[in-house]
């Protein structure tokens, strides 16, 4: 009885093995953004000034962070919608008089240890 155990536990190591279950390599304790966004004229100069709103998953429209450590703070090289949140993504960027606005969707997936993070670059017109 023990023989026929242990090459079934041996069986199931090697299958969950192959399949990559204890392969942790790309697992990590970083939290990863959802969406990274960038917003630029249309020239390609950086927007800094730009306010960048987003909804997930139909849900309210929320601020995204300022360089991934707070609230927009008006010179911003980059925004993010949050940390290790899968879902469908509606990026709004407006210009600082509020007369241009530019707006892109992105799903982000769920990875098996992290988010499969986006990048977007919003062009905001002159």
């Amino acid at each position: 009885m023990r023989r026929h155990f242990r090459t079934a536990l041996l069986a199931a190591v090697t299958v969950l093995s192959a399949c990559g279950y204890f392969d942790q390599t790309d697992c990590t304790l970083e939290a990863r953004a959802s969406v990274q966004v960038r917003v630029v004229d249309t020239r390609g100069n950086p927007r800094r000034d730009a306010r960048v709103t987003f909804t997930r998953d139909g849900g309210p429209e929320q601020l995204a962070l300022c360089n991934g450590v707070g609230p927009q703070q008006g010179d911003c090289d980059t925004w993010v919608t949050g940390y290790e949140q899968p879902g469908e993504y509606v990026i709004t960027a407006t210009s600082a008089d509020g007369q241009h606005t530019a707006r892109q969707s992105v799903s982000v997936g769920d990875g098996r240890c992290h988010v499969q993070a986006q990048s977007v670059t919003l062009t905001l017109p002159e």
